[in-house]
């Protein structure tokens, strides 16, 4: 999912129009540094075998899970991870949070 089509969606998302889910696998670390408005939950992408299950009522929802890193690797590897366990709308923030503050938020830091 380019970055445009996560701003989109997190504005129905606020309107009420859009169930999305959007899920951090950076580390708390750099959640303290920089941070989508609208992100719902972090796991780190090396939590997510053992913490898989807090997203078990999103799984057969039919709602859209998006995941987001810092450019885009570990939350494409986070989408594999999930689409072998049966999520089916699964979307990865193609180029992280680095593309989306290019493209939506320069407000969002870097690093």
């Amino acid at each position: 999912m380019s970055p445009l089509e996560l701003k989109n969606k997190l504005v129905e998302k606020l309107e009420g129009k859009s169930n999305l889910f959007l899920l951090d696998v950076r580390n708390p670390n750099e959640q303290e540094i920089s941070l989508i408005d609208g992100t719902d939950l972090l796991i780190p992408v090396t939590e997510l075998p053992n913490r898989v299950s807090e997203l078990d009522a999103w799984k057969n929802s039919g709602k859209e899970i998006v995941v987001y890193c810092r450019s885009g690797v570990r939350s494409a590897n986070a989408c594999s991870y999930l689409k072998s366990l049966g999520f089916q709308k699964v979307h990865n923030l193609d180029g992280g949070i680095l593309r989306y503050s290019d493209e939506v938020d320069p407000s969002i830091a870097k690093y």
